[in-house]
């Protein structure tokens, strides 16, 4: 039997050992957090830090049994899976790309070295050096740490705001204190996800996200859910894919998952915004791409990461569905009742719905992504269906908070 180490035992992880599981393959799974949802699903939990790089090899050096494979899903550190899955003699990819993945000023330079489309951007070191990069580039831009990720303390800056509070609210999200700052691009955001196998390069994911509430949220940028399938004609959206591969192919990718986060700008040209070494989280590579495509891409990695054969027919999709997802926003507070999560679950279309907050819990204005408090996802025959029956299924949901 096959072992594969997980690194991490959260919700977006169970996918992973579901999957493992359903081929006999033996789940190690790593968490800081002994009651985490995934812990209890593992063949072999530890109580390990993804974080913590020396924890996590000294894990695998003291571990009796051989180590195949290692790969996490979400969470932002191919860097540790890289380490680990060195340190086990399992397939991955370098290091070093790795490390870059993780950067986002350093990402964007090789990017630019590469030839790739990427807004302005500067290193931010200093409040004079975002206001020289305002000065330069104009409102509005958009700041953000280079080491943090789910927007945590992203702010999109325009006119008239407090520029240096705004520069050290993000400062405060960067684990090594580095902040980049760029251009806001004006467009259709849109994520992509695909998996590089024997040399060529698989798109597989591709959803409308949808910042509907971007000017509800100033000056953060919550996403809320996204929509496949996209609003771009076939033309376009081969544009999105072109520059999507060209960017992973020029940090280095050349196995394994990458994650983008891509604009198809109102100038009619895509621009790679972040490109992750990893498999995507807010259900994206678990539910949406399954349900809508059938290719399922999570049940693919776990074969490539401990050596299994992988038949290339796997990529290609088996159905045309959309797919819509949406999050509860509900105000700053103290929630005392939550009503309708049944209703909405019985509603057509709707797969899935998930409240993670609990009355008597106290949650602030929704800052980043890890701030929603929980979503639906509908898949229907058709995209307008789909985001109907996503947007229905909101409203039936009621939060009693309060103030």
């Amino acid at each position: 039997m096959k072992t594969l180490l997980i690194l991490g035992a959260g919700k977006e992880q169970i996918a992973a050992i579901a999957a493992a599981k359903a081929k006999f393959i033996r789940t190690l799974v790593l968490d800081m957090n002994p009651k985490a949802e995934g812990a209890s699903l593992a063949d072999e939990f530890h109580a390990v830090s993804t974080r913590d790089k020396d924890a996590i090899l000294k894990f695998i050096a003291g571990h009796p049994g051989k180590i195949d494979g290692v790969m996490t899903i979400a969470s932002d550190i191919p860097h540790m899976v890289s380490a680990a899955a060195e340190a086990a003699g399992a397939r991955h990819i370098p290091q070093s790309v790795a490390d870059l993945c993780v950067h986002k000023l350093h990402m964007k330079e090789k990017l630019r070295e590469g030839g790739v489309n990427v807004p302005a951007f500067a290193r931010i070191a200093q409040l004079k050096d975002l206001e020289a990069f305002i000065a330069r580039a104009g409102f509005p831009v958009v700041v953000k740490p280079v080491d943090n990720s789910g927007a945590r303390g992203v702010q999109r800056l325009t006119a008239g705001m407090d520029i240096g509070a705004a520069f050290a609210y993000t400062k405060s999200f960067a684990y090594g204190g580095e902040v980049i700052a760029e251009k806001f691009i004006p467009g259709l955001q849109i994520s992509t996800e695909g998996l590089f196998h024997d040399g060529r390069f698989y798109c597989t994911g591709f959803a409308d996200r949808n910042y509907t509430r971007l000017d509800d949220a100033v000056p953060f940028m919550v996403e809320d859910g996204g929509d496949i399938p996209t609003v771009l004609n076939p033309a376009q959206k081969k544009l999105v894919e072109a520059e999507f591969e060209k960017a992973a192919r020029a940090l280095g990718i050349d196995w394994g998952p990458a994650k983008g986060d891509m604009i198809f700008g109102a100038d009619g040209k895509p621009y790679v915004i972040e490109i992750a070494a990893r498999l995507s989280g807010g259900n994206f590579c678990y539910d949406k791409v399954p349900w809508s495509t059938g290719v399922d891409i999570v049940d693919i990695l776990v074969d490539m990461a401990v050596g299994n054969p992988v038949d290339p027919a796997r990529f290609v999709p088996t159905r045309s569905l959309a797919t819509s997802q949406r999050y509860f926003f509900p105000s700053a507070g103290t929630i005392r009742q939550i009503d309708g999560v049944t209703a909405a679950q019985s509603l057509p279309h709707i797969r899935k719905v998930d409240v993670w907050a609990r009355p008597g819990e106290t949650i602030a204005a929704a800052e980043n992504h890890p701030s929603r408090v929980g979503y639906v996802i509908s898949c229907a025959p058709t995209r307008e269906e789909a985001v109907t029956a996503a947007e229905g299924a909101v409203a039936r949901v009621r939060f009693q908070v309060e103030a």
